[in-house]
């Protein structure tokens, strides 16, 4: 193994220890100025869909007010800005980063032109995003060039793409055996809950994500297991909730009891010392659940599950 490849792995290794690492970068860039410099070179840029992430992991390693190159001030100096305080907002994602300062980062990284365009692309989302337009060209141009086809955490830029609630059943039951690549059959199979329209928009969506894919023709799953983060406040979680919610009163109200399940439970709960087992518990339940009577080729419907856990009353002041 080449020493730019141990040493980034010792660190990795020890990134929970932060007092270390934060030691070991220190004393090794005493011993070697440039040394820093191996270790830019094996952080790659496409292993990230958000420029912050991939400009934080320097300052994580590194440290903020270390000695080391990408403390705040020594950072600041050398992309040629007076004082940190534009790098630390474009840091905490106050502020997107101008295209200077985007270029002036690729140069500090030695980064190529192929992970420069990445890099521009990651941050034009997040403009397009800012603005309220249509990111899906951008996103498709940054997954050609980090030729990314599966994900396990799926960002949460690309969740907002399809998070209406039927993006997510579409994705099912393309893996269904008795399946037809039709809009018409796919709109009658579901119900007549969605249009025509919205069908191919969700389709087209799944497709720039990755999450599913066409072969000769065919639509098939990407079997891409995937999940958004824990209790990670957003619009588009919101929204994808609030969908399934509107499905789960229709068949309440139209749906036999042969084929739905509701079930609610009213209970005092000690929130210091409960809430947070709790939702490790329904978290693993929902696991095992899924693990148990998840089918794929021999599937031959769509089914939705929702668990709700909140709060019906507030603290009161005295």
């Amino acid at each position: 193994m080449e020493s730019g490849k141990l040493e980034y792995s010792f660190f990795m290794t020890l990134e929970k220890d932060q007092y270390l690492t934060k030691t070991l970068a220190k004393n090794k860039l005493a011993l070697n100025p440039t040394s820093h410099l191996k270790v830019v070179k094996e952080i790659s840029i496409f292993e990230f869909d958000d420029y912050s992430e991939f400009l934080n992991s320097y300052v994580n390693l590194f440290g903020k007010y270390t000695h080391g190159p990408y403390n705040l001030t020594n950072w600041s100096k050398r992309l040629g800005y007076r004082s940190p305080s534009s790098l630390t907002m474009v840091l905490n994602k106050q502020r997107i980063p101008p295209t200077r300062m985007v270029l002036r980062l690729a140069e500090d990284f030695k980064l190529t032109s192929s992970e420069t365009k990445y890099f521009e692309l990651l941050v034009e989302i997040e403009k397009l995003k800012a603005k309220g337009k249509d990111f899906t060209a951008a996103l498709k141009s940054a997954h050609k060039i980090a030729k990314k086809k599966k994900y396990q955490k799926i960002d949460i830029n690309h969740f907002s793409l399809v998070s209406d609630w039927y993006c997510y059943v579409l994705k099912r039951l393309v893996s269904c055996k008795n399946f037809i690549n039709d809009i018409d059959w796919i709109h009658r199979a579901l119900r007549k809950k969605v249009t025509k329209g919205q069908i191919k928009e969700g389709l087209d969506r799944l497709k720039t994500v990755g999450l599913i894919e066409e072969v000769d023709g065919k639509l098939r799953d990407a079997n891409q297991k995937i999940h958004t983060g824990d209790q990670i406040p957003s619009a588009a979680i919101k929204n994808h909730h609030i969908g399934m919610i509107h499905q789960a009163l229709d068949a309440l109200q139209e749906q036999s009891v042969d084929n739905r399940m509701f079930q609610a439970l009213i209970l005092n709960l000690n929130k210091e010392e409960d809430l947070k087992n709790a939702f490790d518990d329904i978290a693993e339940f929902v696991s095992e659940f899924n693990a148990k009577y998840s089918k794929e080729e021999s599937s031959n419907s769509v089914y939705q599950m929702n668990i709700q856990l909140f709060e019906h009353t507030q603290e009161v002041e005295q």
